[in-house]
């Protein structure tokens, strides 16, 4: 996983290995994930998503629940709450 922050907006780029652990992962398994296995990169600013890909391409048939609760995950601790982009990525999930 890498996290490019830019001051105002932020990126999120996920491996296929960071999807299929995540999705996994021991007591909070997401077993019908979409995103498993995919990588991904989603960039943010502080009106919310603004640009996603999955595998390199436009985004196709993902579970938005599912994206949410994974960037919520990977970028949580990784930004500040006094982001501009905290509320829209981590903290209306908390």
């Amino acid at each position: 996983m890498r996290v490019k922050d830019n001051g105002d907006s932020i990126t999120l780029w996920a491996s296929a290995n960071d999807t299929w652990a995540w999705a996994n992962r021991s007591g909070s398994a997401w077993p019908c994930s979409t995103l498993a296995d995919h990588r991904f990169c989603a960039s943010f600013d502080d009106s919310g998503l603004v640009d996603l890909t999955v595998d390199g391409r436009e985004a196709g048939d993902i579970d938005g629940h599912e994206l949410s609760s994974v960037c919520a995950d990977l970028l949580s601790g990784r930004i500040t709450s006094d982001h501009p982009c905290w509320h829209v990525t981590v903290g209306q999930f908390n």
